[in-house]
């Protein structure tokens, strides 16, 4: 059992559920269109815990007593949290509901509903308990980039700031635990350091899943704009790049930057010359901005 690092017992003891009755939700009647919209995208996001808890415990991780322990209260927080998102957006007059599911999104629910958890559960098997490492740090990933929604959405609408700070320290919670983990996990285990990179180079931003992201980049990405929020984001980069064998991942990326992806030094020096078709479809592809989303 960890003693010195996060307490898990005690988490379990005190979890920051964040329940409709404990804020004054009538403050928040007046909530700007934009603001609502990101609301929206949140609460979205933010009730598929179930079905992220499930592509985990069908595999090796389930077996890891500290980590389900911490993912059952994980799992009640985020209950209430997606309530009061619910009670907030009601109180504006808005009825949220899940986004529509794109052509692939369709075909990935019927994947995911009908065979994934069993192909996951022998795939992740084979793998061993290096698995948890990956699933660690994807969970690290998403609860980072929604701590900073949440922060600046207090920024621009200050009628949330009270909302949004609670929220985020519950998620700071999440993240120390998750953090504590991977670094452990990848620490020790090349295998676990391997699996990691390739989990980290397929992450997209939660919730994106069936209904694509162009809903949550309409949301959200104007909480991303500005100074503060893209520091934030970078600052993800620089920390997910200090886990052990990280160090050349940047999984976060946003339009305003226009950055690029990174192009093969030995296809850049054949551009000019003959170039397969592979080798010229990925310099295409490695010069259009990197997302977000």
């Amino acid at each position: 059992m960890n003693t010195t690092g996060f307490d898990v017992h005690a988490y379990m003891r005190h979890p920051l559920a964040i329940r409709p009755t404990d804020v004054d939700v009538d403050v928040m009647d007046a909530l700007s269109a934009p603001a609502l919209d990101a609301l929206t995208c949140l609460w979205q996001v933010e009730r598929t815990a179930l079905g992220r808890m499930r592509d985990v415990l069908v595999t090796p991780t389930h077996a890891e007593s500290r980590v389900s322990a911490f993912l059952t209260t994980w799992g009640y927080e985020q209950h209430w949290l997606a309530q009061t998102l619910h009670a907030v957006l009601h109180t504006n007059g808005r009825s949220p509901q899940e986004p529509f599911d794109t052509r692939r999104g369709r075909i990935r629910r019927s994947w995911d509903d009908r065979a994934r958890p069993t192909v996951a559960a022998i795939a992740t098997n084979l793998m061993g308990a290096e698995i948890t490492g990956a699933h660690m740090v994807t969970g690290w990933l998403d609860t980072a980039v929604l701590t900073v929604a949440y922060r600046q959405l207090g920024e621009i609408e200050p009628a949330l700031k009270e909302l949004t700070e609670a929220i985020t320290r519950a998620k700071e919670r999440h993240l120390g635990f998750y953090a504590e983990e991977v670094g452990t996990r990848l620490a020790r285990s090349a295998a676990a350091r391997r699996i990691a990179r390739s989990a980290v180079a397929r992450w997209h931003f939660p919730g994106t899943r069936y209904a694509g992201g162009e809903p949550a980049r309409a949301a959200l990405f104007p909480l991303f704009t500005d100074p503060a929020g893209r520091a934030a984001l970078e600052e993800i980069n620089r920390t997910a790049a200090a886990f052990p064998g990280l160090s050349r991942t940047r999984p976060v990326h946003h339009r305003c930057t226009m950055d690029r992806r990174p192009v093969p030094r030995r296809w850049l020096r054949r551009v000019g010359r003959r170039t397969t078709r592979t080798e010229a479809r990925v310099v295409r592809r490695s010069m259009r901005p990197a997302r977000l989303l």
